[in-house]
């Protein structure tokens, strides 16, 4: 299809612009603001419109392409890429695979506006060139709002570039992977309604590119944590992401301690007592069985004592000594022992503890968290290390890519 003049303006027919022809392209002019849609925007637009598919209103895809619009959330404005130069990058180590955030493309950007009429939601989103500094006559049609995509550019002809599945899944690892190197979240808009608030906390990191996909629900939690203004919720998203382990590792412990007793030489279903001593097994089993006992389980099974230890003294030599010191948490004194025998038992009580005293509220008990009475001092500690808990679960049940 040729691109002239009236081509041009049907695409951009959702805003009513008034669009002229300039050296390079088009220009359209809205208000007192203009805005370069290129000869190559427009022809690369066309080629392409066919094979765009939507499954919600801030995402689109075609073979080999996959874009969504995310926030930064609340103050991670700091890292906000601002113009098509501070764009964050991640290359797959072949070269064959790209994951980019930065602002919304010139190519959704001509998508949105290939409309009758603009939805009232999305025009709050139209930035009236009040962040970007690019010259008027070079201002990108990119720029007419004020949003941010990520986007995944591989290969159309194979398998990860016909899935849009799999394009979401890698480029929702790439955010994990920013939220862990910058302590920003990162979250996907599913619509243009939008919400603020976000915790955040620590120094950024250079990340990789993704090499693993991860839990959604995780990464949910994970993003949730990061992206609440309340320690409160922050410390009970964070603990979701434990909790969601409780049955698989109850029912691996169960499961070994069954096949001992099945698999010994002596063992046969025609005797009375070793089907007693496998039901008294399940039994005492289920009844040790409580959240408190399955958070043990969960730290024994995926992390390492020394690992554990490593960060405790990690923290305390940048922060000062916290968590082996006797403290009063809740009305109870706590100390983290990091003996080998100890470290376990002893994270996965204080963890509890507070968990409980968050979710539990009980007139005249002593365990309990009461907002705005100096609790969140030591609470905005206290979350530092299950931060870390559930983003190394994260990382260590995700699923190589292959």
């Amino acid at each position: 299809m040729p691109t002239d003049l009236a081509t041009v303006q049907n695409i951009s027919r959702g805003i009513r612009g008034e669009v002229s022809e300039v050296e390079n392209g088009f220009a359209l002019r809205r208000g007192s603001h203009e805005y370069l849609i290129t000869t190559e925007d427009a022809e690369q637009y066309l080629a392409r419109k066919a094979d765009i598919r939507r499954t919600i209103e801030t995402q689109i895809y075609y073979p080999g392409y996959y874009e969504h619009i995310v926030r930064f959330e609340g103050n991670g404005l700091r890292s906000t890429p601002r113009s098509g130069d501070d764009s964050i990058v991640l290359n797959s180590p072949d070269g064959q695979t790209k994951i980019e955030i930065g602002i919304i493309s010139n190519f959704f950007t001509l998508a949105l506006l290939d409309v009758d009429r603009l939805s009232p939601q999305l025009r709050r989103f139209m930035m009236a060139g009040l962040m970007f500094s690019r010259p008027r006559a070079d201002r990108p049609i990119g720029t007419l709002f004020r949003l941010i995509s990520i986007r995944v550019i591989t290969d159309a002809t194979g398998q990860l570039g016909k899935s849009v599945a799999r394009l979401h899944e890698l480029a929702e690892a790439a955010t994990f992977h920013i939220a862990y190197g910058q302590g920003t979240s990162v979250t996907f808009t599913k619509s243009w309604e939008r919400t603020d608030y976000w915790i955040g906390r620590k120094e950024a990191e250079e990340v990789q590119f993704p090499r693993r996909i991860y839990n959604t629900e995780l990464v949910g939690y994970y993003n949730l944590a990061l992206a609440s203004d309340s320690l409160v919720l922050g410390y009970l998203a964070l603990y979701n992401i434990l909790e969601y382990f409780y049955t698989s590792v109850a029912e691996s412990a169960i499961h070994d301690k069954l096949k001992e007793q099945l698999v010994a030489p002596d063992f046969t279903h025609t005797k009375a007592k070793k089907l007693r001593d496998l039901i008294k097994t399940i039994r005492q089993f289920d009844s040790k069985l409580d959240e408190a006992n399955s958070l043990k389980l969960v730290l024994s099974k995926h992390f390492e004592k020394a690992d554990l230890r490593s960060w405790v003294r990690s923290y305390e030599t940048k922060e000062g000594v916290y968590f082996t010191n006797e403290t009063s948490i809740f009305g109870t004194n706590q100390r983290l022992d990091v003996s080998d025998g100890s470290i376990i038992g002893s994270l996965a009580s204080r963890i509890y503890l507070i968990r409980n005293a968050l979710v539990h509220n009980k007139e005249g008990e002593a365990s309990r968290f009461i907002p705005y009475s100096g609790q969140e001092e030591f609470l905005s500690k206290e979350i530092l290390i299950l931060l870390f808990l559930a983003e190394q679960l994260i990382i260590k049940t995700g699923k190589d890519i292959v």
